[in-house]
């Protein structure tokens, strides 16, 4: 699969990063300090962060609390047709076809 450079089109400079583990987003939100990072802990924060801020991009775990990330990912789909989902996750292997299937644009 080919990879494509998802940041090169962020207008709004607001990332969604989606991950139960507080060790993870501080680590997404160091590696991306150029852009406004918007973390959320569960799904469910998730959606109502994205309906809030509209960020340019979602990076989601596939494995949450409270609602998973092939979920979140329908649910923003269903909200804005238009989002751009990411997968970041140690679960791709097994998980992943479903997150991609959801419509995530990337794994």
């Amino acid at each position: 699969m080919k990879r494509r450079n998802i940041t090169n089109n962020i207008t709004n400079n607001k990332i969604l990063i989606v991950d139960g583990d507080e060790g993870v987003l501080e680590i997404l939100k160091l590696m991306l300090a150029e852009y406004d990072c918007i973390p959320a802990k569960d799904g469910e924060t998730a959606i109502e962060l994205y309906t809030k801020f509209k960020p340019a991009l979602v990076l989601t775990e596939i494995v949450l609390p409270k609602m998973d990330g092939v979920e979140v990912t329908r649910k923003i789909l269903k909200i804005d047709p238009d989002a751009k989902i990411v997968g970041v996750t140690a679960f791709g292997s097994k998980l992943g076809k479903a997150l991609l299937e959801a419509g995530a644009v990337e794994l």
